[in-house]
């Protein structure tokens, strides 16, 4: 059955409701029959270059849903099923994963950074696949890595840091993901896909940054990167500068007197004169400022002072 999944994957998208049905039928006697087979094939479907995009895709989909659900019994369910799989399968289907993070087809590197995240959040908790983080950051730092390589390794450990606790990286880990990331903002990355993914995965990483942001040369240089990024020639890494740097508001509110006026002159310009997208993301962020500046005077703190109703537009 396993060589036959590529014609019912692409028979589950017709728009046939006849042929619809018996697909998604053989899909599911498939999987009740032998799930760890079932999510092997999926994943050799993903990871091959040659089938149609369409059925990559949706294997992916599939495989990813196969391991996650927003019921929590179900998502229980889902994870101790993939842990009493055979370690060799796993491995392969890991493998594979990794592999179409460097497929030229961009659907497919995008869902295996999906998948890869969702794995990631049954197995790292529990210590399992110690070595994923190394693997994605070898790929960052290897010499002439391809672009898309890079986009779509930093969108997995964005979306890894999404499905993970602060509590299951080390600091090392931490610091070494935070540099990538970073790295990967910087203008001298020529490829706009890799800067908007290195800033959205900032964003996704912040909860795991409060070392880094305790430390004054760390922290000045995150927000020398993300202030930069804001002024990007490209609206949608504009876009995500500002998010991320909404979020830094509501993380972090008490150690940004320094970068007041700066963010101010950033915000206030884009305000002004950006697209949409890019102001409402600039108005969010003293959005977070206020709310943070009036927990703290609840509490009776005073830590920025009066920025809040003197700067917003």
């Amino acid at each position: 059955m396993a060589m036959e999944i590529t014609q019912f994957l692409l028979a589950a998208q017709s728009a046939d409701a006849r042929i619809r049905t018996e697909a998604e039928a053989n899909l599911r006697q498939f999987q009740e029959q032998n799930v760890p087979s079932f999510l092997l094939s999926l994943s050799v479907e993903l990871a091959n270059n040659e089938k149609p995009t369409e059925s990559r895709t949706l294997a992916g989909i599939v495989l990813k849903n196969s391991l996650d659900a927003k019921d929590a019994v179900t998502k229980e369910h889902l994870a101790r099923q993939w842990m009493a799989i055979d370690i060799s399968i796993i491995s392969q289907i890991k493998d594979l994963l990794l592999r179409t993070l460097g497929s030229p087809v961009s659907e497919a590197r995008h869902t295996s950074a999906q998948v890869i995240a969702k794995i990631a959040s049954i197995d790292i908790p529990r210590k399992q696949w110690t070595g994923l983080i190394g693997s994605l950051l070898n790929n960052m730092t290897q010499r002439d890595s391809p672009a898309g390589l890079k986009q779509s390794t930093l969108e997995t450990l964005g979306y890894v840091c999404e499905e993970i606790s602060h509590q299951d990286l080390g600091q090392d880990e931490v610091n070494n993901v935070l540099t990538a990331v970073v790295q990967g903002m910087n203008l001298a990355e020529n490829s706009p896909d890799v800067r908007l993914a290195a800033t959205r995965a900032l964003c996704n990483a912040l909860e795991f940054a409060q070392t880094n942001f305790e430390n004054e040369m760390e922290r000045n240089y995150i927000m020398k990167m993300v202030c930069e990024t804001a002024l990007s020639k490209e609206v949608d890494i504009r876009q995500a500068a500002f998010e991320c740097l909404a979020s830094i508001a509501s993380r972090y509110y008490v150690v940004l007197e320094p970068y007041m006026q700066a963010l101010f002159e950033l915000t206030s310009n884009a305000v002004k004169g950006d697209e949409e997208a890019v102001a409402l993301q600039a108005i969010q962020f003293w959005s977070s400022i206020c709310d943070e500046e009036i927990e703290l005077q609840e509490f009776g703190v005073v830590r920025v002072g009066t920025l809040c109703h003197i700067h917003v537009l």
